[in-house]
């Protein structure tokens, strides 16, 4: 098969084929636990999420705008109500969200 069919097969440029042919060995050996990438961390306030997540997908089928800032303070108020008077709802929050 051709470098060029494979690339299409995959999706992907036939120069990045050629890099990673070439990087084969590497790619191969890579040792996962040197990596340097940061670890997820837990979600302490799961329930929360999963509440929001349903309701945003409440909104989102009666076509209601969100913005994040809305969906902060509904957040917010499912975290009161669930008893978790420590939620912070912030924009890291947000974005791991």
């Amino acid at each position: 098969m051709k470098k060029k069919d494979v690339a299409l097969k995959f999706g992907i440029p036939p120069n990045n084929l050629s890099t990673i042919i070439k990087n084969r060995d590497k790619i191969q050996n890579y040792d996962s636990s040197n990596s340097c990438s940061k670890r997820l961390k837990t979600c302490v306030y799961e329930d929360v999420d999963e509440i929001d997540l349903k309701w945003i997908h409440t909104m989102r089928d009666k076509n209601v705008p969100i913005s994040g800032s809305f969906i902060i303070q509904k957040a917010i108020q499912f975290a009161k109500a669930m008893g978790y008077d420590e939620f912070r709802g912030s924009n890291g929050w947000l974005e791991k969200f």
